[in-house]
């Protein structure tokens, strides 16, 4: 062979070895096991999700899926640590509507760009219920608010924490009804009902998939719904909307992963993880407390986040509320 043409295939060679490949090109997905990084304490829907989830598509990777539960800052700890995390596919965030949406508002010094995150696939539209405990002496949304009035800072309602979903929720229900209510934060959804339910505080405006069981049994009263119209696994709970119109707040869920993820990688996971929560079992344990399977693709889960910030933005700034 001349050497010009061994120095061409040597210069082929170096070329081909230096260029830029995908994730998904340089070794097998997943070629280790993969973390759902939950940013909240077990226990939580956001948990909850997260295993369920990872249980599902774990035999069609061939790996385990490993849920990791970082707790701290609204969520913000978790999100930092997966915004860091290789774009290789094996570390994911379970993020919802605070997490995505809020805490770029919330917070002066976030420590993540939500904006920076791949989108990879929605998971569900949550309604909220503002839920409290017998004792206080409300059975309407209108009666809580005239006795909110009446006893300005009196009533106190938990949170899973500062900045999370549950306190973002009840600070738009404060300003839309006029009302000054006070923030008594927890670690975590289990805690916070908990503690409702003992009546260490009088109310707190979460998830139906929490509150729901408790309503059932008694230990709690629910007072309305966050969505527009009324649940049709619980009618007789009025939307909030009816006292308050227009007013329409439902907590969601997705999967999210750090920057650059691979396409090939998304596409796997978005049909993966889609199949998932079209199981039967999934989907009968969400209808029962009237959440939905929330169906787009990652393009429309993006731009909806993106939505969402600028609606909460209006939310954080009209509340006042800012975290250093």
């Amino acid at each position: 062979m001349r050497r010009r043409d061994v120095l061409g295939l040597a210069s082929a060679a170096l070329a081909a070895s230096l260029a830029p490949r995908s994730g998904a090109a340089q070794t097998a997905w997943p070629s280790s096991n993969v973390t759902i990084v939950v940013p909240f304490t077990p226990g939580g829907l956001t948990d909850i999700l997260a295993r369920a989830v990872g249980e599902k598509i774990a035999p069609s990777l061939g790996r385990s899926v490993i849920v990791d539960n970082r707790p701290g800052a609204g969520g913000g700890i978790g999100a930092t640590a997966v915004s860091r995390a290789a774009p290789d596919g094996h570390t994911l965030l379970l993020g919802h509507i605070g997490i995505l949406a809020v805490n770029s508002s919330l917070y002066a010094n976030l420590q993540y760009n939500p904006a920076a995150f791949t989108y990879v696939a929605p998971l569900a539209i949550v309604p909220n219920l503002i839920a409290v405990h017998p004792s206080v002496p409300a059975n309407t949304i209108k009666e809580l608010i005239d006795y909110a009035k009446a006893n300005p800072g009196k009533l106190n309602f938990s949170s899973a924490g500062t900045g999370g979903a549950a306190h973002i929720a009840m600070a738009a229900f404060n300003v839309a009804s006029g009302t000054v209510m006070t923030h008594v934060p927890y670690r975590g959804t289990p805690q916070s009902v908990g503690d409702l339910i003992a009546g260490q505080v009088q109310l707190t405006f979460t998830s139906g998939v929490s509150l729901l069981p408790h309503v059932r049994t008694g230990k709690l009263r629910a007072l309305g719904v966050s969505t527009q119209k009324r649940l049709t696994i619980a009618p007789e709970i009025p939307a909030i909307a009816e006292t308050l119109p227009g007013f329409d707040l439902s907590a969601w869920y997705g999967i999210v992963g750090p920057g650059g993820l691979p396409e090939p990688v998304v596409q796997r996971l978005h049909g993966l993880i889609r199949n998932a929560m079209a199981q039967p079992d999934i989907a009968k344990r969400l209808n029962t407390e009237g959440a939905f399977h929330w169906d787009v693709s990652p393009d429309e889960f993006r731009k909806y986040a993106e939505a969402e910030t600028r609606r909460w933005k209006t939310v954080v700034d009209a509340a006042k509320i800012r975290i250093e």
